[in-house]
Parts: C-alpha cells; structure tokens; sequence
C-alpha cells in the first residue's frame, strides 16, 4: 500500500464516521419534536434526552475514535510492512 492510498483510505473513514456521527446529533432535536413525552421519560432519575445527549454522545466519541485509531494503526502497520 503506498501513502496515497493509505491517505484515502483514512480520508474516507473520516468521511463515514463524520456523517454517522451527524446523523445521530441532528437527530435529537427530531426526535424530540417526534416523540417529546418519550423523550422526556426519566431513566436513571432524568429526562432520557439529556442521558442521550450527556452520557451516550460522550460514548458514540470514544468509539469513533477507538475506531479511527485502530483502523489507521492497521493500514499504518501495512504500509510500513510493504516497503
């Protein structure tokens, strides 16, 4: 693999987690307007949108980082295995 692909294969991942990672913010204020009795149901002792929000968008972080990582690492490893 040169750098060029590896490049492109890190820009199209970033692309893909990027919209992943839009759909599922911009989804909130849909689904508030939607559904707000659902979304404001206490779980854990508060409103389940402000646990979406606080708690599973710092999750959806972590694992699209984790992911980026481990992914860029790989074809990093490849491209250096290659030369």
């Amino acid at each position: 693999m040169t750098y060029e692909q590896m490049q492109a294969k890190q820009l199209n991942l970033s692309a893909l987690l990027a919209v992943i990672f839009l759909i599922t913010v911009f989804s909130v204020p849909f689904l508030n307007a939607a559904f707000p009795s659902q979304m404001l149901t206490p779980v854990l002792g508060m409103p389940f949108v402000w646990l979406l929000v606080g708690i599973l968008f710092h999750l959806e972080f972590w694992i699209i980082a984790l992911v980026y990582t481990v992914y860029s690492n790989r074809w990093e490893e490849e491209m250096t295995d290659g030369e």
